[in-house]
């Protein structure tokens, strides 16, 4: 396990692993539209938006500065669109969230709300930020001062038992306050490549299952998931050509995927188009 003092925080490498995942991620299932890149000045809804706003957010001017200039998986437009980053989980598109702080749609306690979640956001410093948003959503909150991402307390436990990136190896009561030491310790934690890296791996080992362009399921959930899909499914990505992205065949895989829903498990088959 890396130690805590062997890990860094860099704005450029952390932009990197995400631009780097959400890419892995179109070359799998996802549209490449909805898949959204900053001009090089940053998100003018981040950089131009009013400063007593972000202010309400309590977050560090590197937080503010690393959302201006991340990636964003698309989450305006036609809500019947948006797409999973992983299982379940809608990664946070804050350029649309702090457009509608602006606009008065939302709060800045309800957006570290749904990116934070409510046993944490009141403890959160200010130089950590959600990267996921919504009620019922995984929490993977990044700290822009250790360079790690923490995954709160729904990981999976055959990922904390044996995950494919080592994780980081640290005692937070050494650093933290307590409230804030005892999430941490409950949630394990990645430098930020390491992360991404293992999210990725997921995919690759079919344990993360894209359904459709929109929607992914997981190995891990009991007694939601048809008796035969995942294997069916799994077994459908590898007549195509995955994990390897020299054979696989992207649009004839989801099609499939897709057909055999349909027929065979009418109630999990995603029905939105493109």
């Amino acid at each position: 396990m890396p130690e805590l003092d062997e890990i860094s925080y860099s704005r450029d490498a952390t932009v990197g692993a995400v631009r780097d995942y959400y890419a892995f991620l179109t070359k799998m299932y996802l549209n490449e539209d909805i898949v959204i890149t900053p001009p090089e000045a940053g998100w003018p809804s981040i950089t131009g938006a009013d400063e007593n706003l972000l202010a309400g957010l309590g977050k560090t001017d590197e937080v503010v500065g690393l959302l201006a200039h991340l990636p964003y998986i698309k989450a305006d437009g036609d809500a019947n669109h948006r797409a999973h980053g992983a299982p379940d989980c809608y990664f946070a598109d804050w350029r649309a969230l702090i457009r509608g702080l602006d606009e008065d749609k939302s709060n800045c306690d309800g957006l570290k709300i749904i990116t934070e979640g409510y046993d944490f956001y009141e403890d959160a410093p200010p130089h950590v930020i959600g990267l996921t948003a919504g009620a019922y959503n995984p929490l993977f909150v990044l700290d822009t001062e250790l360079g790690i991402v923490h995954w709160s307390d729904d990981c999976p436990g055959e990922i904390k038992l044996n995950p494919s990136r080592e994780p980081v190896k640290d005692d937070p009561y050494e650093y933290a306050p307590e409230n804030e030491a005892d999430w941490r310790n409950d949630a394990p934690a990645w430098a930020i490549a390491d992360f991404f890296e293992l999210l990725k791996d997921q995919f690759r080992q079919l344990k993360f299952i894209p359904i459709s362009p929109h929607t992914v399921t997981d190995v891990y959930i009991q007694g939601r998931r048809s008796e035969g899909m995942i294997p069916m499914l799994q077994e459908i990505y590898h007549e195509h050509g995955w994990p390897d992205l020299e054979r696989y065949r992207k649009r004839e895989c989801l099609d499939a995927i897709q057909k055999a829903l349909e027929e065979r498990y009418p109630d999990e088959a995603d029905y939105r188009r493109s």
